[in-house]
């Protein structure tokens, strides 16, 4: 009786250790993020932190300045600010600047884009683990989820500057 009792203790801290290490396998395999993304970390690091100094700045349409900036423009001086590379001033010229890449394929930096309504475009910059920033009409410069049902529904395409920084 006894070693029946110690070969089931045995196989119930088996069964737990197996248990946990799926447990914690699952979890790291349940990154949203790509593995190639680890290797943009400076990328994030600037983009993440030229975000905290724009963070709350008012929308305002042809707006250029911390007042008030629309989303081409702020796309624009982000690149300007971060890489030192110039992108056109609005929307549609963005749209156009170099390869399109597949949604699944993103990188930190890429130029996300969106139809938000018959003739309207929407353009921000892409940061990692499905986050954008962008001057949103409602809320100023803020990050939105790429998954959000809203920002899911009115994705168009995705851009990889050609003269981008880390090609």
């Amino acid at each position: 009786m006894m070693q029946f009792l110690n070969t089931c203790i045995v196989m119930l801290f088996r069964k737990r250790v197996y248990i946990a290490m799926c447990m914690f396998l699952t979890g790291c395999a349940g990154q949203s993020y790509q593995p190639e993304e680890t290797a943009y970390t400076p990328v994030k690091s600037q983009l993440q932190a030229h975000f905290s100094r724009w963070s709350g700045t008012p929308y305002k349409y042809g707006g250029n300045s911390r007042r008030g900036v629309d989303c081409s423009a702020f796309v624009a001086m982000t690149y300007k600010e971060v890489f030192d590379i110039y992108l056109p001033r609005t929307t549609r010229a963005q749209s156009v600047i170099g390869n399109e890449v597949s949604r699944f394929s993103l990188l930190p930096g890429d130029l996300v884009l969106f139809k938000t309504g018959l003739l309207d475009r929407h353009v921000g910059i892409y940061i990692g683990n499905q986050y954008f920033m962008h001057a949103s009409v409602s809320k100023g410069v803020t990050q939105s989820r790429l998954d959000n049902p809203y920002w899911k529904k009115k994705y168009w395409k995705t851009i990889r500057p050609t003269n981008h920084l880390l090609k």
